[in-house]
């Protein structure tokens, strides 16, 4: 009878055999009898015993303890158990075929958790930013901030004090504008086209010319001539030459006949003294500009509807009262004023007066007093000694009066010598 005990399994594995071994130690503790029958049995029942043992070998072969050793070490343990090798080819041919071994799952190890290390760091972090914070706050509440507000304070208290400014320099100025402009309408009113003295006079063109080459001998310093004079002068020369009909020259007869006399009015800088005169023409009011009346559209004439031109003399104007109290004012003062040397001569006259005036009550000539003659006084003193006293005193005053009005004399400083030392 075919047995499967623990010292006959093969040596292929410690749990397997141990897995193996425990029924057929159950079979032996139950049936030793049965063992030692098998074991000692007669070779009259072959066919059993041959068949028990097949039987034994294909339990043991279908064993999951056994289905994953080795097939060599099967083999080698059915051969010591007395099977034949084509038996033994027989049961392995007959076994059913088991999926390959599936090898355990074998995970490397999981690293350790790097949470509490994060969780550490922004505690720090966390407790660095709050304590830089509170610094930062602690240093703008004690330091900064106190300097900020007292900036504040004086830009404000500045930018206050620079609006009162403004606001007082606006109202003066307002002030002085309302009082400038009461001022100038008491004041006299500039003519920017009032004739200078010496052209004025001019009654014809070459009478101005005259005084311009009298200054300078340069045809240049025409410019300087005044417009109003030259146009003036023009048409009163126009106005003789004419005859009682037209006395009015156009405007081509009055600048050919200017051009004319001035050749110089043809050159670069003639022309801009001509653009000049042609704007006092037009703008100045003492010029009036005569358009003649069209009679009829059928015996038009050019020549009529030609612009004339007409010298108005200014009317003169009341002189304001202002002037006129200043010409008051300069007639009533003194006349000599301008031909004094000083305006402190009078006072320099009332001291040089007293000056001799005490001078003379100096230099008197000396009276004895009539109290005694040589005789001792109170303090032991004659009379003549207490006069002479006197007299040297008052020497002595005057001359340091003088010394006092005496005028300084610039004296120059003479340097002194540098002294070596050796």
């Amino acid at each position: 009878m075919f047995e499967v005990k623990k010292e006959d399994t093969p040596p292929l594995s410690k749990e397997s055999t141990a897995q193996s071994s425990s029924p057929d130690k159950q079979s032996d503790t139950s049936q030793p009898s049965e063992s030692q029958h098998v074991s000692e049995s007669t070779p009259h029942s072959p066919p059993d015993d041959r068949s028990e043992l097949l039987a034994r070998a294909r339990s043991f072969l279908a064993s999951p303890q056994v289905q994953h050793q080795d097939t060599a070490a099967k083999r080698a343990f059915l051969v010591e158990k007395g099977l034949h090798d084509s038996e033994i080819e027989d049961l392995l041919r007959r076994q059913p075929q088991q999926p390959p071994v599936i090898p355990p799952r074998t995970y490397p190890q999981a690293p350790p958790s790097n949470l509490p290390v994060l969780l550490l760091g922004l505690a720090r972090l966390f407790s660095w930013l709050a304590g830089g914070a509170a610094v930062l706050t602690l240093v703008y509440h004690r330091i900064l901030l106190p300097r900020i507000a007292q900036t504040s304070l004086a830009r404000n208290s500045l930018k206050s004090h620079h609006l009162s400014l403004l606001r007082r320099l606006t109202t003066s100025l307002s002030s002085l504008k309302e009082l400038q402009s009461e001022s100038l309408s008491i004041l006299p009113h500039i003519d920017p086209f009032k004739e200078s003295q010496p052209y004025s006079e001019c009654n014809s063109l070459a009478d101005a010319l005259k005084i311009v080459f009298d200054k300078s001998k340069k045809r240049d310093n025409i410019s300087q001539l005044p417009s109003i004079t030259v146009l003036r002068c023009g048409l009163s020369d126009l106005a003789k030459d004419k005859d009682a009909k037209d006395t009015n020259p156009t405007t081509e007869e009055l600048f050919s006949y200017i051009e004319g006399q001035i050749p110089w009015l043809l050159s670069e800088d003639g022309m801009l003294y001509e653009n000049q005169l042609w704007e006092t023409l037009s703008t100045y009011r003492s010029f009036e500009k005569i358009v003649p009346a069209i009679t009829s559209p059928e015996t038009e004439d050019p020549k009529i509807t030609t612009n004339r031109w007409k010298y108005v003399p200014p009317i003169p104007s009341d002189p304001p009262p202002l002037l006129e109290s200043l010409h008051t004012l300069s007639s009533v003062l003194p006349k000599d004023t301008k031909t004094r040397k000083s305006p402190f001569q009078h006072t320099l006259q009332s001291l040089s007066d007293f000056t001799g005036y005490i001078s003379t009550q100096v230099y008197l000539p000396y009276r004895p007093s009539s109290t005694g003659l040589g005789l001792p006084n109170n303090n032991g003193q004659s009379t003549i000694e207490e006069e002479l006293r006197k007299e040297i005193r008052a020497l002595k005053g005057l001359a340091l009066n003088r010394r006092s009005f005496m005028p300084s004399i610039a004296r120059n400083s003479l340097p002194s010598p540098h002294i070596r030392t050796p």
